[in-house]
């Protein structure tokens, strides 16, 4: 009985950080003192512990998901704003009807716009025409 106390003491306290979510390495820390902490007379189930390291490998490969798709937006974004140079000297029109000549490209974090010969600028998912 103290030993699943200990073990759910331990599991909140490591769960709760500072910013509230569980990765890979809490969830192996858990994992870990679970299997120290267990009752060598009545081990974890079989069936649980399958059931948890397939979880820890599905958050594994889920993180690496994550950190492969943010490097498919940065590399989107590059590409993005390169492309978007081209546009300098070229007449768009907007979603609103607003019309001119590009004179400059702006980049604001993932934000890409577009300075029309009016000054104004203009989100670049906002143009609907290009025309020379």
């Amino acid at each position: 009985m103290s030993v699943s106390a200990i073990t759910n003491s331990t599991a909140s306290t490591t769960a709760t950080s500072s910013t509230n979510t569980l990765d890979k390495n809490t969830f192996l820390k858990l994992l870990t003192t679970q299997l120290q902490n267990q009752d060598p007379l009545n081990p974890m189930d079989s069936t649980a512990f399958t059931a948890q390291l397939a979880q820890f490998s599905s958050l594994e490969q889920l993180t690496n998901v994550n950190t492969n798709l943010t490097s498919l937006i940065t590399s989107q974004n590059t590409l993005l704003h390169g492309m978007s140079v081209n546009l300098i000297g070229k007449t768009v029109t907007t979603n609103d009807g607003t019309s001119g000549t590009v004179t400059g490209i702006t980049f604001d974090g993932d934000t890409t716009s577009v300075v029309l010969d009016s000054n104004k600028t203009v989100l670049l998912t906002d143009i609907t025409k290009i025309s020379s």
